[in-house]
């Protein structure tokens, strides 16, 4: 555990990056089977902990939160796993924003307390932690969005921009009161809760591993050179690209966009939001 090292910003500021795993909400309440666990432990390990493992900046504390009633063999590879990488928090009932709450302050000491939410299933770029902390500027009730990311499925990557994607951070003065974090409102209505500051970023700081289990993803990005991406990503990605498919799939994709658009106009400003964002994070170099 990186204890006394999660701050930074001369030590104002606080960061946290959190994960369900195996969490009782309203999607999942019922306890999820031996199978289950290890498919899911499967993902975790290949796409999420060596992205963590890598980051540009190690100054930030990663939180996996699991269910107390998680079999003793299940918690014990956890424990294998989590040494010096992430603190697990096992939670009894169900998983609330009383019990981020509670987490959260016992651990902060700082005026200023930064919350990320990455899923289980997912990767992170290796400059991830970096580009959020850089725009840290002593906020209260600001949330941060990285615009840029990307869609990985069967072999293939696709762009995904999206200024209400579930990779938000959540930057709060709390000298005076309780962290709400970034669990205080679904991703896609942050905006209707506090000030969201959208940053674009110049290669996909987010991946979404589309793996059939998931409950709301799908893809709706734009095929990409998965080579030209990939090297982003600390983690094991099988890429299978050819010239042919990657045409073939650029129209079918452009094509799919467009059908979405016309379906739902309201995804116009959605798209404006993205083109909007502010442009400023440039990477950290390898």
């Amino acid at each position: 555990m990186r204890a006394g090292m999660s701050t930074f910003c001369g030590g104002e500021a606080t960061h946290f990056v959190l994960t369900r795993f195996n969490v009782r909400n309203f999607y999942h309440w019922a306890e999820p089977t031996d199978e289950w666990l290890l498919a899911r432990l499967e993902l975790f390990q290949r796409y999420c902990t060596p992205c963590f493992g890598a980051q540009s900046v190690q100054s930030f504390h990663w939180i996996v939160f699991l269910d107390s009633e998680t079999p003793a063999w299940f918690q014990n590879r956890i424990s294998d796993i989590a040494q010096g990488l992430f603190e697990p928090v096992y939670v009894d009932g169900a998983f609330t924003k009383e019990l981020l709450t509670r987490t959260i302050a016992e651990r902060c000491s700082t005026r200023y307390a930064v919350t990320t939410r990455v899923d289980n299933d997912d990767a992170v770029s290796f400059d991830f932690v970096e580009c959020i902390q850089s725009y840290f500027d002593r906020q209260d009730l600001t949330f941060v969005n990285l615009v840029n990311g990307a869609q990985y499925s069967n072999g293939k990557l696709y762009l995904r921009p999206y200024t209400k994607n579930p990779f938000s951070s959540l930057i709060e003065d709390v000298s005076d009161r309780k962290p709400v974090t970034v669990f205080a409102e679904h991703h896609y209505r942050i905006d209707q809760y506090a000030p969201v500051l959208n940053v674009r970023t110049n290669h996909p700081m987010w991946l979404q591993v589309i793996h059939g289990g998931n409950v709301l993803n799908e893809i709706v990005g734009l095929r990409a050179s998965g080579r030209r991406i990939a090297g982003f990503f600390p983690c094991s990605l099988d890429i299978h690209d050819s010239l042919l498919d990657l045409a073939v799939d650029g129209v079918v994709g452009s094509v799919r966009i467009a059908i979405r658009l016309m379906r739902r106009p309201r995804r116009f400003v959605e798209l404006s939001r993205t083109m909007r964002a502010r442009k400023g994070f440039l990477g950290a170099r390898r």
